[in-house]
């Protein structure tokens, strides 16, 4: 019975009337604010401007993903088919840490360089001619 009230309530001429005549007020009315003639390319580009830093730091973290993975490998190899002690990586590691890091730290920056900022500045620099 309830069921049956409650369609008859929701489907009633009355009802969808009152909604459309509210609806029908709401788009006749003026808005309360006004946004510039450009909102739509302005939203645009920030949406690009944040797609674009994303898609280069995913690229240099999936480079940086292969090049520790190559490097796991090749000591992988070591170990397994050429019989590497470990006592003798760790001597070197620990003999040659600052060499070592220094490289490292070399080779993560000049890959977060070319994959992440060179490519995030051109393309700001491209897009802020086109607004010129």
């Amino acid at each position: 019975m309830k069921k049956q009230i409650f369609l008859q309530n929701m489907f009633s001429e009355r009802k969808n009337s009152d909604i459309d005549k509210l609806v029908n007020d709401a788009l006749k009315a003026e808005p309360d604010y006004f946004l510039p003639d450009n909102f739509a390319d302005m939203v645009a580009e920030k949406v690009a401007e944040k797609f674009a830093w994303q898609q280069y730091v995913l690229e240099f973290l999936i480079y940086f993903g292969v090049v520790i993975g190559l490097a796991a490998v090749v000591v992988a190899m070591q170990f397994i088919f050429f019989g590497a002690q470990w006592q003798n990586w760790l001597h070197f590691i620990t003999e040659n840490i600052f060499v070592i890091a220094g490289i490292s730290l070399l080779t993560v920056f000049v890959l977060f360089t070319d994959k992440v900022l060179l490519k995030y500045f051109l393309y700001r620099s491209a897009h802020s001619k086109e607004l010129i």
